[in-house]
């Protein structure tokens, strides 16, 4: 009944840095988001590797890897329902509360924006249009304020609705699905 209670309510914030203090838990969080399900023996050849900097791992390393993953980190993470680990099968897939620490695992490489920079800059520049109309900027002012606020306000939300499509998003989860 405990499991069961459990299982409807979100992580909460010591277990998800629990979950990605670990360097290999977040490894296979990751590569499970671009490839999913996958198999133990694939996912930790990849762990090993990004870990030795070495492709293919040395053979110890990838072993070292492969036994932890199975005997320790996918038991917790399939606990927390944030992957589906079978271990007869030795296959992984992403769990039913993976959503919920997608944000967490934003990865963004150098030189390129977050999500949540790029919404701040659309609010900035739509802000600062807005501003620069109503004082009557040359050039800006051929428009009315309220154009440019809606026109930052609609790309906003186009781009909050693509991101919650691809990404998921677990609010919008419990709203749509009651």
């Amino acid at each position: 009944m405990l499991e069961q209670r459990r299982r409807n309510e979100s992580l909460n914030r010591a277990e998800i840095h629990d979950v990605l203090s670990n360097n290999r838990r977040y490894r296979v969080l990751n590569l499970l988001s671009d490839e999913n399900p996958r198999d133990l023996r694939s996912l930790a050849n990849d762990i090993a590797a990004a870990e030795s900097g070495e492709s293919p791992a040395p053979r110890k390393v990838r072993q070292s890897v492969y036994v932890t993953l199975h005997q320790n980190h996918l038991p917790k993470l399939d606990s927390l329902d944030l992957v589906q680990y079978d271990d007869t099968s030795k296959t992984v897939a992403l769990g039913d509360r993976a959503n919920e620490i997608d944000i967490y695992l934003e990865a963004v490489e150098r030189g390129h924006l977050s999500w949540s920079e790029y919404h701040l800059g659309i609010v900035v520049l739509g802000l600062v249009a807005t501003l620069a109309s109503a004082i009557g900027t040359p050039g800006l002012s051929t428009l009315d304020p309220a154009a440019y606020a809606s026109g930052a306000l609609v790309v906003l939300l186009a781009s909050i609705a693509y991101q919650i499509r691809e990404q998921g998003s677990p609010w919008f989860d419990r709203l749509t699905n009651g």
